[in-house]
């Protein structure tokens, strides 16, 4: 279970994170800027893709995997001396990855376009406050650097927060699983013991970082980057908590929030 909720999360932050691109499509960030965000989702794809090796899985979708792998090498060698990055390539790098963990998770874990389809924007939101905490530390090293880049970070953060905290509201009120041996409603559920920690989900993968925006868009208001940064740390480590839970009951009781 630890070792499917690790490499999960490693494969869906490394395939979406280079999509953070587009915050600032309109006026790419320089100062090799891009380096870090092109070295980390690859380096981590490449340690999940490592420790894959020893798992029973399809030989045919393990070599494509190596295949985008590879690419995304390619293509962080091609631009790591460049100020910016061509975003068609990024994207389509992106959208194949994508597929590639469909594939991957159907095959793994299961075929359902629900718990793929959250699991995909559990991995937009880890990348997208990940993205704005980094951001965040850039603006510490280069003075100048025009405060709507973080904004817009933030901005697109709680989009993808508040979708999924809409979605939740929808699949607790609609979802059903099974406890005791019968279909029980997710109200119930998470009143019982084994359902306790989708309350823990719940509240640090979306209600403490949704509510935390508030505070953030005060200090950016104060032009204060340096707490707004500190700000979106405690927020990473509240999202990686509770995507955590929410992954377990995703793989244990196939709840898709």
């Amino acid at each position: 279970m630890l070792v499917k909720l690790l490499f999960l999360s490693l494969l869906i932050f490394g395939v979406t994170y280079p999509l953070c691109f587009w915050i600032s499509f309109k006026d790419p960030i320089k100062n090799h800027f891009l380096r870090f965000h092109l070295g980390c989702p690859v380096f981590l794809v490449g340690l999940a893709l490592m420790g894959l090796q020893f798992f029973n899985i399809d030989g045919h979708l393990k070599l494509w995997l190596w295949v985008w792998f590879i690419c995304a090498l390619l293509l962080m060698a091609y631009f790591w001396n460049k100020e910016t990055v061509h975003l068609g390539l990024v994207t389509l790098l992106c959208w194949w990855g994508i597929k590639l963990y469909t594939l991957f998770y159907s095959s793994w874990v299961g075929p359902s376009f629900q718990e793929i389809a959250v699991s995909i924007l559990a991995g937009l939101i880890l990348s997208a406050v990940f993205y704005a905490m980094n951001l965040g530390h850039f603006y510490l090293n280069v003075h100048g650097l025009k405060l709507y880049h973080l904004k817009n970070a933030v901005m697109v953060f709680g989009t993808l927060v508040l979708l999924r905290l809409l979605w939740n509201i929808y699949g607790i009120m609609a979802f059903k699983t099974m406890y005791g041996g019968e279909q029980v409603t997710l109200r119930y559920f998470m009143t019982t013991t084994e359902g306790t920690f989708l309350g823990v989900a719940l509240f640090f993968g979306v209600l403490f970082p949704f509510g935390s925006l508030y505070f953030i868009f005060g200090t950016l208001k104060l032009k204060n980057t340096q707490a707004t940064t500190g700000l979106l740390y405690v927020i990473l480590s509240a999202v990686l908590l509770g995507d955590l839970a929410y992954k377990y009951y995703l793989l244990r009781h196939s709840i898709p929030l």
